[in-house]
């Protein structure tokens, strides 16, 4: 190489043109502009030209030259005629055979430049080119149609995203590409690929702030996903159809030969009802009531004979089975505003298994013979049949309570009565009342949103709440009698008398006692439950709906039949501590689920509101307001918390008014601000 000879060279951005200054062993120094000079790896050095040039015009020409050459080569002829051969060719060669003639300064660096950017037929090692076969050639040449297409085809959607819109009709890479902005939209930056996700959305719009939002609003904007679509069941995993094998084993149960079983007594002739929702379809507990005499103290006296009836689950659903492993798996039904997440199939919960009237169903039974004064004279716990007669709502049984000549008013007043005074008794050793209101929001498959508040401590609830926490007492109490591993729940009692002493009855004591009360621990250990005011407890009564329940019945049923225990303490254990993580977490996303829908209900009034001049007020109960923090409250009209800045001189107890200013329902917040004080 000589002074001032045009010489190609690798840059990063690849071939250029640069005069030769000099040189030592290992690098070259070029100057690659008017006012700019590299030194550069030797091996850098691509091609020389043996064109000397005094300045930089004369690179800018070649450069100029040797691009027209690249853009007009089409190197297919030559490819067929040396394809075969598969021998490695020099630069020269290549030019040699596509110019017959002696090729030209320019003609070379630009069939440099055409391989350098084109490596279709030719692959290049050092300063030689091999061709690639024939099969090569044209599995590159259908993944580089593919490739553009891809790019066309997310182009076309990424225009049809940005107006609010689907293509008509939905290619498979596009598919590919929604499957992408979901999975952010779902899982955010846990998403494997949510890079990938963040940067096709970046054609569509600006993803800056919030991507996982970005991509549900892309997805609901445009119709793909529903606007109110829960992704927290896939975010959980939560299965929510059941597999062919769950469905047809639930298919062929049949459990006709166990009302045979001499072990069970037969009880149809008692009159049981069953007390649920209205909607309700899964029944898995019944009451029965006869007046009978028992000697209490020596003498004969009038007294009850209660019956509390559970769906016997265990009988149905047999170990091991695949309905016993996938309702482990489930371990809960799941109850959403609009929709149920079954843990048994509907043929089992909502019919073989559902206390449904009329209809000859397995049960446990506890019966127990109760004194006028709540006093438990005896009781057992048996394998049963029983025979439904009626299916109630609340609000039926209420009404009946009511009116003296209503349908078994006797029997059902007697229950109201009874259980007022089990409760009595147990809140009588200072166990809190801690019932509350609850919210009950149901949707509509129209989408159309129903609010309601259940009065907890309305007749009905008080009574069918009464008789399942007495049965889960008396079913621990039998486990302990008879050393059978269970899952019992235990509480410690918290010194509640500052509170009771300071704060009068109402929301406020409520809101204290609770913050104040220990969690619930699980121990297959009795030990008393504060909060409920009971010696021991388990729960067992809603096993079509709780897999512990279940697991629980089977233990129970089987020791009743064998005298033998089905599971280990490690086995309850195990169960019990897997259940009370996912009930936990179901219990959650319910909570969120209502939440979601309450606060879309409120701001759709809050807009109705606002489109007729007006404001959406609400009065709220102060819980608590602490400094440099927002308030809590409770809204009086409905059983729901909420958080607002209120002035230091508003205190606990008082209620004031506030105003939704808006609702955002991605995050689940209403934002609140203060109206005005209203009272103490």
């Amino acid at each position: 190489m000589q002074s001032g000879e045009l010489i190609v060279v690798r840059l990063n951005s690849g071939p250029g043109i640069g005069r030769f200054v000099e040189a030592d062993s290992t690098r070259v120094k070029i100057a690659i502009g008017r006012n700019k000079e590299a030194r550069l790896p030797l091996a850098r050095v691509m091609l020389t030209t043996g064109m000397k040039a005094a300045g930089h015009e004369a690179v800018e020409n070649l450069t100029r030259e040797a691009e027209t050459v690249a853009s007009e080569l089409d190197l297919t002829d030559l490819w067929d005629i040396v394809c075969d051969d598969r021998d490695a060719l020099s630069l020269e060669d290549m030019a040699e055979l596509y110019w017959s003639d002696e090729p030209t300064s320019a003609q070379r660096v630009g069939l440099l430049f055409h391989l350098d950017r084109n490596d279709l037929r030719f692959t290049t090692k050092g300063s030689e080119y091999t061709p690639r076969t024939r099969e090569e050639v044209a599995e590159l040449e259908a993944r580089r149609e593919r490739t553009a297409r891809h790019a066309e085809e997310a182009v076309a959607l990424a225009e049809c995203l940005s107006s609010g819109k689907l293509p008509e009709e939905i290619t498979s890479h596009q598919a590919h590409l929604l499957d992408q902005i979901r999975g952010l939209a779902v899982f955010g930056d846990d998403y494997t690929r949510a890079a990938s996700a963040k940067k096709y959305l970046e054609s569509i719009t600006d993803v800056s702030r919030d991507p996982q939002r970005t991509a549900f609003l892309t997805l609901a904007n445009a119709g793909h996903i529903s606007k109110d679509e829960f992704l927290a069941l896939e975010q959980a995993a939560i299965p929510i159809e059941f597999s062919d094998d769950v469905l047809a084993e639930a298919s062929s149960l049949d459990v006709s030969s166990q009302f045979d079983d001499s072990h069970r007594r037969d009880l149809t002739s008692l009159d049981v009802i069953t007390v649920d929702d209205e909607d309700t379809t899964d029944r898995d507990d019944g009451l029965s009531i006869e007046y009978v005499e028992a000697e209490i103290d020596g003498v004969m006296t009038d007294a009850y004979r209660v019956g509390i009836h559970i769906a016997d689950a265990s009988s149905i659903v047999q170990p091991e089975s695949a309905l016993d492993k996938d309702a482990d798996r489930r371990m809960a039904t799941m109850y959403l505003p609009e929709r149920k997440i079954w843990m048994l199939p509907p043929q089992v919960a909502a019919d073989l298994g559902s206390l449904s009237p009329g209809e000859r169903r397995l049960a446990v039974s506890l019966l127990a013979t109760i004194s006028k004064d709540a006093e438990v004279v005896s009781w057992e716990v048996t394998p049963s049949i029983i025979q439904s007669r009626a299916a109630l709502s609340y609000d039926t049984v209420d009404a009946r309570i009511a009116d003296q000549n209503a349908p078994m008013h006797r029997e059902l007043s007697s229950l109201r009565v009874l259980a007022k005074k089990i409760k009595a008794k147990r809140e009588s050793t200072g166990t809190p009342n801690l019932d509350r209101d609850e919210l009950s929001v149901k949707v509509s498959e129209s989408g159309e949103i129903t609010v309601n508040v259940l009065q907890r401590s309305n007749p009905a609830r008080t009574m069918i709440a009464e008789f399942m926490i007495f049965y889960n007492a008396m079913l621990a109490e039998f486990c302990k009698k008879n050393e059978l591993p269970a899952p019992y729940r235990s509480q410690k009692a918290p010194d509640l008398s500052d509170i009771v002493a300071q704060t009068p009855e109402g929301l406020l004591r409520w809101y204290l006692t609770v913050r104040k009360m220990g969690p619930a621990t699980i121990s297959t250990e009795p030990g008393a439950h504060a909060g409920l005011g009971v010696p021991a407890y388990i729960q067992a009564s809603s096993p079509l709906r709780r897999y512990p329940d279940l697991v629980i019945q089977r233990q129970v049923s089987h020791f009743l039949k064998t005298g033998e225990k089905f599971y280990s303490d490690e086995e309850i254990s195990s169960v019990a501590q897997r259940a009370d993580m996912q009930i936990r977490e179901i219990s959650r996303m319910e909570f969120d689920r209502e939440k979601y829908w309450f606060l879309k209900h409120l701001d759709t009034e809050r807009r109705e509101l606002e489109r007729a001049g007006e404001e959406s007020i609400h009065e709220a109960y102060v819980l608590d307001n602490q400094p440099n923090r927002a308030g809590v409250m409770d809204l009086v009209q409905y059983p729901f918390r909420v958080r607002a800045a209120l002035g230091s001189e508003v205190k606990p107890g008082e209620v004031v008014k506030l105003r939704l200013h808006s609702v955002d329902l991605w995050r689940r917040v209403g934002q609140f601000v203060v109206a005005a004080p209203v009272s103490s």
